[in-house]
């Protein structure tokens, strides 16, 4: 596991981190960890999305083809 350290953070932003770690029942610390996982894992999911939008355009997936999503929710429903 790494270490990362975070230098010149305003002082209003660490009042507020400060603020939102309490409210949370964290650390500071966990509470930055919470905050970078979930960035990255919003990262991820986008980069996943343009991944599947480039693959649908290479195979010529119509624009109009119905989403993954709302197959499966048809799906469901249907049940």
């Amino acid at each position: 596991m790494g270490t990362l350290y975070v230098r010149d953070v305003p002082e209003q932003t660490l009042r507020l981190l400060r603020a939102r770690a309490r409210s949370n029942g964290r650390s500071v610390n966990s509470e930055v960890l919470e905050i970078l996982d979930e960035v990255t894992g919003r990262e991820d999911a986008e980069l996943i999305a343009q991944r599947l939008e480039a693959l649908a355009a290479r195979i010529g997936l119509p624009a109009d083809a119905p989403r993954v999503e709302d197959l499966i929710r048809e799906d469901r429903e249907s049940h």
